[in-house]
C-alpha cells in the first residue's frame, strides 16, 4: 500500500486506457498518484487464445504506455487490470472443461504483465451471473500467485443475490480482496453497505463508492466526504472512485481535459482528518 494512505484503509481508483488526453496528463507528470494506493485500468476483456483457452486482453489503444506511467511514477501502487462482461461466461464455460486452463492463463499474463490483479466490472446481467463462479475459479490460484480479485459492482442497492446469485456472499467472502460498490449508480454507502452486510458479506472487503467525473451521477463533494467516514467508523475497507483521468474536469463534454482531481482530494483528506 501507498505509505501516503492510513494504514488499513485503502483509496482505490479507475484511470482509462482509450485517451491519449489521460495519457498526456501522466507523461507530464499531472496527475497526483499518491491519492490512491490501487489503480484499475479500464477496460479489457478475456479472449480465446490459440493456445487454449481464455486471457486478459487490454485492448485499450493506450493501456500499455498509461500502465508503465503508473508504474514507473508510482512504484508501491496495486495495478489491476479491469475487465467487462465480454469473455466471463466462455472463460468459466472453458475452466470447467479444461481443468481451470482460463485461470492459469490469466495469472501468467497478470504476472508477465506486471499487474497484481483483476478487477471484475460486469454489467450485463448474464455475465454478472457467472461472477460468482468465476472468482471461485480464480481464487485459490490468485492467492497461490499473490494476486488480488476485486468485483466492482453496479447497482449495490439491488443486492449481492439478485445481481450475482444465491451463492455470490459465500464466493466474494472466500475468494474476493475487494467489492466496491458503485454507489452513485443506486444510493449511497450507507444505505448501500446495509444490504451488503446484512447478507453476510465481510466488511473487511466492502468497498463504498464515488463519481468523480462530470456527469448526472457525479458525487457531490459533501457526500463524498459523507460517504468516506461512514466508511472509516463502519470498518469497511475502503473507498474507489470512478475514475482519477476524468475527475472534475475543466470540459464537460471532453473526457480527461483539465481535471483538478477535487474528488480524489476529498477522500484523502477525509481519510487524513479521520485517522
Amino acid at each position: 500500500m501507498n505509505s501516503q494512505i492510513s494504514q488499513g484503509f485503502e483509496i482505490a481508483t479507475w484511470y482509462d486506457t482509450w485517451n491519449p488526453v489521460g495519457l498526456n496528463n501522466l507523461v507530464n507528470n499531472l496527475v497526483p498518484l499518491h491519492l490512491a494506493s490501487r489503480y484499475s485500468l479500464a477496460f479489457g476483456q478475456l479472449s480465446a487464445i490459440h493456445s487454449g483457452g481464455y486471457c486478459i486482453e487490454m485492448s485499450g489503444k493506450y493501456a500499455d504506455a498509461i500502465k508503465d506511467q503508473l508504474l514507473s511514477q508510482a512504484p508501491g501502487i496495486e495495478l489491476y487490470a479491469g475487465i467487462g462482461s465480454e469473455g466471463i461466461q466462455a472463460s468459466v464455460a472453458s475452466n470447467k472443461s479444461d481443468n481451470n486452463l482460463s485461470t492459469r492463463n490469466i495469472v501468467s499474463w497478470l504476472k508477465d504483465n506486471h499487474y497484481t490483479g483483476i478487477n471484475i466490472d460486469a454489467e450485463e446481467r448474464e455475465a454478472m451471473k457467472q461472477v460468482a463462479e468465476f472468482v471461485t475459479q480464480l481464487g485459490p490460484e490468485f492467492r497461490a500467485a499473490g494476486l488480488g480479485i476485486a468485483v466492482s459492482v453496479p447497482w449495490p442497492g439491488e443486492g449481492p443475490s439478485y445481481l450475482y446469485g444465491e451463492g455470490a456472499i459465500q464466493a466474494f467472502n472466500d475468494n474476493v480482496d475487494a467489492v466496491e460498490m458503485q454507489d452513485y449508480s443506486s444510493i449511497n454507502t450507507a444505505r448501500d453497505a446495509a444490504v451488503w452486510l446484512d447478507a453476510g458479506l465481510k466488511a473487511e472487503i466492502l468497498m463504498g463508492g464515488v463519481c468523480s467525473e462530470n456527469s448526472r451521477v457525479q458525487t457531490p463533494l459533501e457526500q463524498v466526504e459523507q460517504w468516506t467516514e461512514f466508511a472509516i467508523h463502519n470498518g469497511l475497507r475502503g473507498m474507489f472512485s470512478w475514475r482519477l483521468d476524468n475527475d472534475h474536469g475543466s470540459d464537460g463534454t471532453r473526457e480527461d481535459v483539465g481535471p483538478n482531481f477535487a474528488c480524489a482530494k476529498r477522500l484523502y483528506d477525509t481519510l487524513m482528518k479521520n485517522r
